[in-house]
C-alpha cells in the first residue's frame, strides 16, 4: 500500500501534470498540423485538375503558380517567369480576335483576370475555346446550307420571271420594223431586269458569305459609311432622294470596327435600298452614328410610311417581302451581316411614321493591350 500511495502521490505530482499538458498540447498541434497539411493537398490537387487554366501571379507579375491545364494550353515553362514575357512568347494576337485571343499553336483562349483583396496579385483564368468555336462554325454553316436548300426553289422562282422578260426584250430587239423609241425602250427594260438579277445574285452571295470566315481588317465608321453612300449614289439620284449623315459628338479616337468592310458596306446598302424601294415622293433617309458603352450604333431612318406590326417578327426572314419589286433577300443579308459580326440589328417603326433599323456593331478593341497592363 505504501507503494501505490507513492505512485499516486506522484501521479499528481506538479512535474507529471505539467509533462501530461505538454504532451496534450503537441499531439494537438501535431493534429492541427495534419489536417492543415491535409487541406493543403487537397486544394493543391483541386488547383491541378481543375478543366481552366489558372495562372497566379505576384505583385511584380511573376508567375508563383499554374495548373496542369495552364501548363498544357501554354506549352511552355511558366513558374518564376514575368507575365509579360509569357504573353510575347506564347500569345500571338490576330486582327479577328474581338475577345478572345489567339496562341501561336492555333488555339483560341478566353482571359479572365481577377485581383485579390488581401494581398497583391492577379489570378488569371484560361479558357480554351477552340473546339467551341470549331463546333460553333459548322453549325452555323449547316444551319446556313439548310437555310439554302429551303432557299432554292423560291430563288429559282423568282430568277425565272426577270430572266423570262430579259430574253422576250433581247428577242424584240431583233426585230428589223423596230422605231428607234421602241428600241430604246426595249433596251432600258432589258437593263432594268438584268439589274434585277444582279441583285439577286449578289444578295445570295452575301447571304450566303455572311456566316462564313471572311477577311476582317480594322477599319474606322466613318469610312464604312462613306463608302457605302458612294456606292448607291446613282439609285439615291434616280429616286431623287436626299441622304443625311449625322455624327454623334465623339472624343477622342475616331470609332473603329473589326469588320468586313464590303460585308458591312452591302448591309448599309440594303438598309438605303429597302427604303428608296417603298417610297414613292421625295424619300429621304437619315443616317445617325453613335456610341453606347461597347458599341457601335448606326441608325438609319426614312420618311416613309413605316412597317405595319403583323410585319415586324417576319421581316428579317430570307425572302419575305411585302414590295412588288425587290428579291426579299436584303433585310436578311442585313441580319446575317450583323450577327457575323456579333451585333445585331433592330426595328423601330409606327405605321405612319417612317421605320428606323438600327445596326449595332461592337467597337474594335485591342485585347491583348488590356491584358499586358
Amino acid at each position: 500500500m505504501p507503494g501505490a500511495k507513492q505512485e499516486l502521490s506522484q501521479a499528481n505530482s506538479p512535474e507529471t501534470s505539467i509533462s501530461t499538458q505538454s504532451r496534450v498540447g503537441t499531439e494537438s498541434e501535431s493534429f492541427d498540423l495534419s489536417a492543415l497539411m491535409l487541406e493543403s493537398n487537397q486544394l493543391n490537387q483541386l488547383f491541378d485538375i481543375m478543366p481552366a487554366g489558372v495562372v497566379i501571379i505576384d505583385g511584380d507579375g511573376k508567375v508563383v503558380k499554374a495548373n496542369k491545364a495552364a501548363r498544357k494550353l501554354l506549352d511552355c515553362e511558366l513558374m518564376s517567369k514575368n507575365w509579360i514575357d509569357v504573353i510575347k512568347t506564347v500569345f500571338h494576337p490576330r486582327a479577328d480576335d474581338g475577345h478572345e485571343v489567339s496562341l501561336k499553336n492555333g488555339r483560341r483562349v478566353k482571359l479572365d483576370i481577377s485581383s485579390f483583396d488581401s494581398q497583391t496579385g492577379q489570378l488569371i483564368q484560361i479558357t480554351d475555346l477552340t473546339e467551341t468555336r470549331i463546333l460553333q462554325e459548322k453549325i452555323s454553316q449547316m444551319q446556313r446550307l439548310s437555310s439554302l436548300g429551303r432557299m432554292v426553289s423560291t430563288l429559282a422562282h423568282q430568277i425565272r420571271t426577270p430572266l423570262s422578260s430579259a430574253m422576250l426584250y433581247c428577242a424584240n430587239l431583233k426585230a428589223k420594223n423596230m422605231t428607234p423609241a421602241k428600241q430604246q425602250l426595249f433596251q432600258e427594260k432589258l437593263h432594268a431586269r438584268l439589274q434585277e438579277l444582279e441583285q439577286q445574285v449578289n444578295d445570295m452571295l452575301l447571304y450566303a458569305k455572311s456566316g462564313g470566315k471572311q477577311v476582317v481588317e480594322v477599319v474606322e465608321v466613318q469610312t464604312i459609311i462613306d463608302d457605302a453612300i458612294a456606292g448607291v449614289e446613282a439609285q439615291l439620284d434616280e429616286a431623287s432622294a436626299t441622304c443625311k449623315i449625322h455624327y454623334a459628338p465623339y472624343h477622342g479616337e475616331p470609332l473603329k470596327l473589326l469588320a468586313n468592310k464590303s460585308a458591312l458596306e452591302g448591309a448599309i446598302q440594303n438598309l438605303i435600298q429597302n427604303a428608296l424601294e417603298v417610297i414613292d415622293d421625295q424619300p429621304h433617309i437619315d443616317i445617325h452614328i453613335d456610341a453606347e458603352g461597347d458599341w457601335i450604333l448606326v441608325r438609319v431612318k426614312d420618311n416613309g410610311n413605316g412597317i405595319p406590326a403583323q410585319d415586324h417578327d417576319k421581316i428579317f426572314e430570307p425572302f419575305y417581302t411585302s414590295k412588288m419589286q425587290g428579291t426579299g433577300l436584303g433585310l436578311a443579308v442585313v441580319k446575317s451581316v450583323a450577327k457575323a459580326h456579333h451585333g445585331d440589328v433592330e426595328l423601330s417603326s409606327e405605321a405612319p411614321g417612317g421605320a428606323e433599323f438600327c445596326l449595332k456593331l461592337p467597337q474594335f478593341k485591342t485585347e491583348h493591350q488590356e491584358i499586358e497592363k
